[in-house]
């Protein structure tokens, strides 16, 4: 279509009023398919992202796209991706302007043009009104699936009040327990995506949280337990947990797109929110050995880079997996839980024998999506991830009875919960069983040798990190770390101005504020300043 209107221009060579005229439409044309174009790309990618992780924040999609995408599901992932989400859309876009143009040459169409010349006009602005009304409709669909209303609602929040989360925010003011010399071990356990209503026998085909529940009986939970408004993917919940702020990204909250950068020009990992006071801190303050453990390659979404910045001595995590020559491993993301479970053991032996105490924390991988089954594995359920989150939960399980008996529970503290509540999506796993459904939770567990007792059941991720600390033996001030307060606490010995003296309505816009200037001091590292 495009090529005929040239030709006419060229034509009309000879008369500019003609050819003004012409390269006029031609300019109008271009941007009618380039308005419907952009429909495609905002319905096609939107439906993608929809189909494959569910709605999304602007923190979750600048975290993950801006992070390092070593071990993000595999190149099928971005292939699928491009193709879904680009090729497709843009292809339906390419045939309709083959249809139309055909039908432009027809002798047909030319006689109605030239008989109706007011039909042929309304017909091109209602092709330009409906190009834009799609483009429109397109990029808000997108929007809404990555949240950008919400983001744009809490900027405009952000411009009109000072209310933000460096006022709530609290140093942790730390002292062994009781003055004691000798601190807790801990273990943490992050366990991928699982939540409380996994061991609903009657929502699945079955109670798929049993082996870690027998492991565990007898063990404190907070019943309420839940991931932060905002919150929902691995990061967002390591690092809630372990500092007690949201995860805001750098290029989301500063100018400074160099902060965004997990890796410098000669591969070293840049500061990750230096500016934080994190659990990894105040244990190496104390004299703690921070070990990690992940099947996955720990550059995705600056992980390793955020561990490495606040306290964390050791990261194993699938390079040095593939390097002790490990085979049991999905390629798209990484080693198989029982594989994990195996070298923890070694590693929870190595720790406990040492001199220091020490913080171990692991991250599960065998159920992310999408669905992998290995060997050790038997499916005896139709839905394929309900057999693998059985079967990760045996690993966890046996890891559990293995620190039993070897009597490490009795100076050692142990949590289990999960990193985030389930990713629905409408092409994912337990999607029909969890859409509809309230109130949903994340698995925890608590297991302490001292007397400490769960004194609230409702609590999000932010409050964690306070209660981290104290399962270590540690005494903080009020209870508080970060802008979270410990669950150890009812809140009536701590003084006032901390996140228990919100409601609900205050403590959602707490979470979701944006806090620019907050994180602008956080990620901001001397070379940048």
């Amino acid at each position: 279509m495009l090529v005929d209107e040239a030709r006419d221009a060229i034509e009309d060579v000879g008369d500019p009023r003609p050819r003004k005229r012409r390269v006029g439409r031609i300019v109008g044309i271009a941007l009618l398919w380039v308005l419907l174009a952009l429909a495609a790309l905002g319905f096609g990618v939107g439906y993608w992202v929809w189909r494959t992780f569910g709605p999304l924040t602007i923190d979750q999609l600048l975290s993950n796209l801006g992070g390092g995408q070593e071990g993000a599901g595999g190149s099928g992932l971005v292939f699928r991706a491009i193709v879904s989400g680009v090729v497709i859309p843009l292809a339906w876009v390419g045939v309709l302007a083959v249809v139309i143009t055909l039908v432009r040459r027809t002798r047909w169409y030319r006689s109605y043009r030239e008989a109706r010349p007011a039909a042929g006009r309304g017909l091109g602005w209602i092709a330009a009104l409906l190009s834009v009304v799609l483009a429109v409709t397109g990029v808000a669909y997108l929007g809404s699936i990555v949240g950008a209303v919400d983001y744009a609602r809490a900027l405009i929040r952000e411009a009109t009040t000072d209310f933000g989360l460096e006022r709530y925010v609290a140093e942790p003011e730390v002292r062994p327990a009781n003055g004691a010399d000798e601190k807790r071990n801990i273990v943490i356990i992050y366990l991928e995506s699982i939540e409380n209503a996994f061991s609903d026998d009657e929502l699945f085909e079955k109670n798929m949280l049993e082996p870690v529940e027998d492991a565990t009986e007898g063990w404190q939970s907070i019943d309420g337990y839940r991931q932060y408004e905002g919150g929902g993917w691995t990061m967002s919940g390591i690092l809630s947990t372990q500092c007690g702020i949201p995860l805001r990204n750098a290029s989301s909250t500063v100018d400074v797109t160099e902060l965004n950068e997990m890796n410098s020009a000669d591969g070293a990992e840049e500061p990750y929110l230096a500016g934080a006071t994190c659990l990894g801190d105040v244990l190496k303050d104390q004299g703690y050995r921070n070990v990690f453990l992940g099947g996955a390659d720990a550059s995705f979404a600056g992980k390793g880079a955020f561990l490495s910045t606040h306290g964390y001595d050791e990261i194993d995590d699938l390079p040095y997996w593939k390097s002790l020559r490990e085979t049991e491993i999905r390629e798209d993301w990484g080693l198989s839980d029982r594989r994990l479970f195996d070298r923890a053991r070694d590693k929870v032996d190595a720790l406990h024998a040492g001199e220091q105490p020490f913080n171990l924390t692991m991250l599960s991988l065998d159920t992310h999506e999408g669905p992998r089954l290995y060997e050790y594995c038997e499916q005896d359920t139709e839905a394929v991830m309900t057999s693998i989150t059985f079967c990760s939960m045996q690993q966890v399980a046996r890891f559990v009875d293995y620190m039993d008996d070897q009597g490490y529970l009795e100076d050692t503290s142990v949590v289990l919960m999960g990193d985030h509540q389930k990713m629905l999506a409408e092409g994912g796993s337990f999607w029909k069983e969890l859409k509809d459904r309230d109130h949903r939770s994340v698995f925890n567990r608590i297991w302490t040798p001292d007397d400490l007792q769960v004194a609230r059941s409702d609590a999000d991720q932010l409050s964690m990190y306070p209660t981290l600390l104290e399962l270590a033996g540690l005494e903080i001030r009020d209870h508080r770390a970060g802008a979270g307060v410990s669950v150890f606490t009812d809140g009536s010995d701590i003084s006032r101005g901390s996140i228990l003296d919100l409601d609900a309505e205050e403590y959602h816009d707490l979470v979701t504020s944006r806090s620019v200037d907050f994180y602008r001091k956080l990620w901001s590292t001397p070379e940048l300043d």
